[in-house]
């Protein structure tokens, strides 16, 4: 790691951007923004309906692909006769459209598919269906393979403008909703904290409109919460008028992605549909907590798997007692951790299913692409990325990603920090920097730096031993699952950490988080 220090006296020129970066301007963002030539086609269809009678929704089993499939139902609800879902199962059905699973589905009864955060590379299936008299619907944000084929697979990712390329699939088609006049503007405004969650899940940039959408989705989460939503927020014991961008992406979001990680999404897709009544809600908030908690569970049995079992010396590991949905999450850690890439995979029926993490400097993708000839499928992005083998060619695939792994070349990440005390951060500061804000992908929280001197102490923080508080200019520094890192710090040259408002007995302060330690 790379210190690159800031003083707080530092300043820049030419700031007339900042007052459009803090406020910027919703509907002119919008008016601007391009989707493609599909969003009007997708218009047209829409408009060539009084009714698309039975209509089945199909999704995917994370945060984005669950948002958007309720919101899906609940748009389409406004010209159908029913409209269901369904969301594949990541353990058995894999990612994206499953042919099988879709010819059986649609056999039941269904005159309008509308396809969310997948779907983008499969024109020719989605042409055999059209053929059949079914009208069909595609909203997906996800890089194209070829330019598609089939007219209403609306992803600003093969022809949109460059802030509708950034957009998540939830935010894809509420836009197109909003810009289409497909309903209610008053309405979709409701549909907002979908986006929010959605946008953050998927750490899309917050560039100016996904942070304007993002800001108006938590103030509507803040304020008037889907019953489901409120009552996770609720269980989970967060305050819903002092909601952040960092609970959400710590606390709310991993119980929206557990159950499609370690079984089925239909939970979390009925907690956000609010279904039944008050008991049956809060039973399915309970579940969605449960499901967490054990993907945890799991999570923290693999890891200590690999390490017992010396896994500390090879990039690629694999085991056929791991459960694949929560494989990518455990990668993530391990790569953090090591600061090197990694490999997990796990078998699911007759192919072996893998996730690819590397550090600054390597290219996830890349790699994939020199073994694409081994590979039954495969894509993902920089720095994450998956894909599945046929048993046969495991052996090979395995051998060689662990040379390749051996060879990438691993950067030093460059951390900005502020030269700046704790101590001179007051909460009105503070609160005047949240302005800037959401923080997230592409608008980092700013991060701080002060160096160390002979009266900095580490602290026991809390009851089970292991957090630890670390006493600098007379101010609390929170070193969360840190206790046994800070037992020795004779080498420390100083602190890396970042403010966040805290609520305490219903009174606002700012609390300080150890992020990093320079040695």
């Amino acid at each position: 790691m790379v210190l690159e220090m800031m003083h707080s006296g530092d300043g820049a020129a030419g700031l007339g951007w900042v007052q459009e970066w803090i406020r910027p301007k919703f509907d002119e963002l919008m008016t601007s923004l391009d989707l493609g030539v599909a969003s009007a086609a997708a218009r047209e269809k829409w408009e060539s309906r009084s009714s698309f009678g039975n209509v089945l929704v199909y999704g995917d089993y994370d945060t984005d692909g669950i948002s958007a499939t309720v919101l899906a139902m609940e748009v389409f609800r406004h010209k159908a006769a029913q409209v269901r879902y369904f969301i594949p199962r990541r353990d058995t059905q894999g990612y994206g459209l499953n042919a099988e699973v879709l010819e059986d589905i649609t056999s039941r009864g269904c005159n309008t598919l509308v396809v969310v955060d997948c779907g983008t590379n499969d024109s020719a299936l989605l042409a055999s269906l059209a053929a059949r008299g079914m009208d069909i619907f595609v909203f997906d944000h996800h890089t194209v393979a070829e330019a598609p084929t089939f007219p209403t697979i609306v992803n600003p990712c093969f022809d949109g403008g460059d802030k509708a390329r950034k957009l998540c699939a939830t935010a894809v088609l509420w836009c197109w909703a909003w810009k289409e006049d497909i309903v209610s503007r008053d309405w979709l405004k409701y549909a907002l904290d979908l986006v929010a969650l959605a946008t953050i899940s998927d750490c899309m940039p917050l560039n100016s409109l996904n942070r304007c959408l993002v800001r108006q989705g938590m103030r509507l989460m803040r304020t008037n919460p889907r019953r489901g939503l409120g009552a996770l927020l609720n269980r989970l014991g967060i305050n819903r008028q002092q909601l952040s961008e960092e609970q959400l992406s710590m606390r709310v979001i991993p119980c929206l992605n557990a159950p499609g990680r370690i079984s089925s999404a239909d939970i979390a897709v009925r907690a956000l549909l609010g279904m039944g009544n008050e008991d049956t809600v809060y039973e399915c908030i309970s579940d969605l907590v449960r499901a967490n908690r054990r993907r945890q569970m799991i999570s923290e049995r693999i890891a200590s798997e690999i390490c017992e079992e010396g896994g500390e010396e090879r990039c690629v590991m694999y085991s056929d007692s791991w459960p694949v949905g929560v494989l990518s999450g455990v990668a993530s850690r391990i790569c953090s951790q090591r600061r090197s890439p990694v490999v997990l995979a796990a078998p699911v029926g007759d192919k072996i299913r893998g996730t690819l993490r590397v550090p600054v400097g390597g290219n996830a993708v890349g790699i994939l692409s020199t073994i694409s000839g081994l590979l039954d499928a495969w894509g993902g992005h920089r720095y994450a990325a998956g894909f599945s083998v046929l048993n046969e060619n495991w052996e090979e695939v395995e051998r060689t990603l662990e040379k390749l792994l051996s060879e990438v070349g691993v950067q030093e990440e460059v951390v900005p920090a502020i030269n700046l005390s704790p101590a001179q951060i007051s909460l009105q500061d503070w609160r005047a920097v949240t302005e800037l804000g959401p923080f997230g992908n592409d608008n980092p929280c700013p991060r701080f730096y002060y160096a160390s001197s002979p009266g900095d102490r580490v602290e026991p923080l809390g009851r089970d031993g292991k957090h630890s508080a670390v006493r600098v200019d007379n101010v609390k520094l929170l070193a969360f699952n840190a206790a046994s890192d800070l037992q020795d710090t004779s080498g420390v040259k100083g602190w890396i950490y970042h403010p966040r408002l805290d609520y305490w007995k219903n009174e606002e302060q700012v609390q300080f988080i150890l992020d990093a330690v320079v040695i």
